[in-house]
C-alpha cells in the first residue's frame, strides 16, 4: 500500500492506495476511534484478491488535516471530499466504486451511493447506525431502557463547551482503552503498538476535537440522510453487524433507506470488524462483490 497526500478544498488528506489498477476499486472508510489503519489487515488482501483499494484517513482523523468547526464533518462534506480526491486522483480511471464504511466511515458512504449511483458499485455499511433522527433519538432517549449502560453517551459529550478538552486531553489512552476493552470491543486486536499508533494523531486539542467533529455535525447528518426515507438509495447494500456488537440493528436501522439490502451477522465479533475479523470481513466484502 502507497501512502500519499491530496489537497482537496483547502484541507490536506492522507490515504493509501494499492493493488492492480484495473480491479474492481474498493474505497474504505474508518470509524471514530480509528483512522486508516485500521484497514491494514483487510487493505491488503482485497488488493491481493485482484481488487484496486484506496483508504482513507477521514478529515480530522489520522494524517489527515484537523480544521475546527462543524461544518467540514458532516455526511455529506466529508462524502464530497473524498469523492473530490477520487477525482483527482485518478481513483478507479472512471469505474463505479466499491464503498466499504465502518461505524462512522459508514453515513459519509452511503450519501456518496445515494446521491451518486452511477458511480457507485455497491455499499458495505459495518457496524454503523444510520443517521435517522427517530431511530436515534430511541437510542439515546434518556430512559431506564437506554440508560443502562450509560447509552451513546460519547455522541453527546462533543456538543457540551469545553468538555473534551477538560475531560479527555491528556487521558486519551484511557478514553481509547474504554472503549477498545469494553463489552463490544477487542482487546487482542489492540496491542500496545497498534494503541500508540491511534495515540500518535488522537493527542491534544486538535486530535481530540478533529475526531469527533462527525459528532458535532450529526443533526447536520441527519438532515441530509432523512430525503433518503421517501428515495431510497437504489444501489446494493450490504449490512454487516458483529454478534457482540450492533448485530442486527445495523440492517434493521438501513432498511427505510436501502431498496436492495442483504445483511450478514459475523457470529463472535465486535463492533471493531477491520480490526477483530479482517479474514472474515474481506471475505464478506469480496463475496459480496461477486454477487453484484
Amino acid at each position: 500500500m502507497r501512502s500519499e497526500y491530496a489537497r482537496v478544498g483547502g484541507h490536506r488528506l492522507h490515504y493509501w492506495t494499492g493493488g492492480p489498477d484495473d480491479g474492481t476499486p474498493v474505497l474504505l472508510w474508518h470509524g471514530f476511534l480509528a483512522t486508516g489503519y485500521a484497514w491494514r489487515g483487510v487493505a491488503p488482501a482485497l488488493a491481493d484478491a485482484g481488487m484496486r483499494v484506496l483508504v482513507i484517513d477521514m478529515l480530522g482523523y489520522g494524517d489527515s488535516d484537523k480544521p475546527g468547526g462543524t461544518d467540514p464533518y458532516s455526511a455529506r462534506a466529508l462524502a464530497e471530499q473524498v469523492r473530490a480526491l477520487t477525482a483527482r486522483s485518478g481513483f478507479g480511471a472512471g469505474r463505479p466504486i466499491l464503498h466499504v464504511g465502518h461505524d462512522m466511515g459508514a453515513p459519509p458512504a452511503l450519501l456518496w451511493a445515494a446521491s451518486h449511483p452511477e458511480e457507485t458499485r455497491g455499499l458495505v455499511y459495518a457496524e454503523a447506525p444510520t443517521m435517522l433522527g427517530g431511530p436515534l433519538r430511541d437510542v439515546l432517549a434518556y430512559a431506564p431502557g437506554t440508560m443502562t449502560t450509560g447509552s451513546m453517551w460519547w455522541w453527546i459529550l462533543p456538543l457540551a463547551p469545553g468538555v473534551p478538552q477538560a475531560l479527555i486531553v491528556g487521558r486519551e489512552e484511557a478514553f481509547l482503552r474504554w472503549f477498545y476493552d469494553g463489552p463490544a470491543g477487542a482487546p487482542r486486536a489492540f496491542d500496545e503498538a497498534t494503541v500508540a499508533e491511534y495515540l500518535r494523531t488522537f493527542s491534544g486539542p486538535a486530535g481530540v476535537l478533529g475526531s469527533m467533529g462527525v459528532y458535532r455535525a450529526a443533526f447536520a447528518s441527519i438532515a441530509q440522510t432523512e430525503p433518503l426515507l421517501v428515495h431510497p438509495t437504489p444501489v446494493p447494500v450490504l449490512a454487516v453487524g458483529g454478534e457482540r456488537g450492533l448485530g442486527q440493528q445495523v440492517g434493521r436501522m438501513l432498511s427505510p433507506v436501502a431498496s436492495r439490502l442483504s445483511t450478514s451477522i459475523l457470529d463472535g465479533a465486535g463492533h471493531f470488524l477491520p480490526e477483530e475479523e479482517p479474514e472474515r470481513l474481506a471475505a464478506a466484502i469480496t463475496l459480496f462483490n461477486d454477487r453484484i
